[in-house]
């Protein structure tokens, strides 16, 4: 993932063994990084977090930990490495 890009959700696949990452550019565009956005660029997983962003007025619906603590929330504002440091560590993975 580039310093262009934000990590938005984390996969688990539970067919192939694989964690996909799906980020957003600064155009609204999602990008995954599993094999089937690569041959299509479009997935599954960028299907879901769109349509979850769709159903929340814009917003990806992050589902964090409640062992967060406001010094973890604001070390991950630091940059885009430090926010997907903080969802890999607080962040609820989903399974597609």
């Amino acid at each position: 993932m580039t310093e262009d890009k934000k990590l938005v959700q984390i996969f688990l696949s539970p067919t192939s063994p694989g964690v996909y990452e799906v980020s957003v550019d600064k155009d609204k565009n999602y990008h995954c990084t599993c094999p089937g956005y690569r041959g299509r660029g479009i997935c599954k997983h960028t299907k879901f977090v769109d349509a979850r962003v769709k159903q929340n007025n814009g917003t990806y619906p992050l589902e964090i930990s409640t062992r967060v603590t406001q010094e973890d929330a604001d070390r991950a504002q630091e940059s885009n490495e430090s926010f997907r440091e903080f969802l890999l560590k607080f962040g609820k993975i989903e399974v597609c």
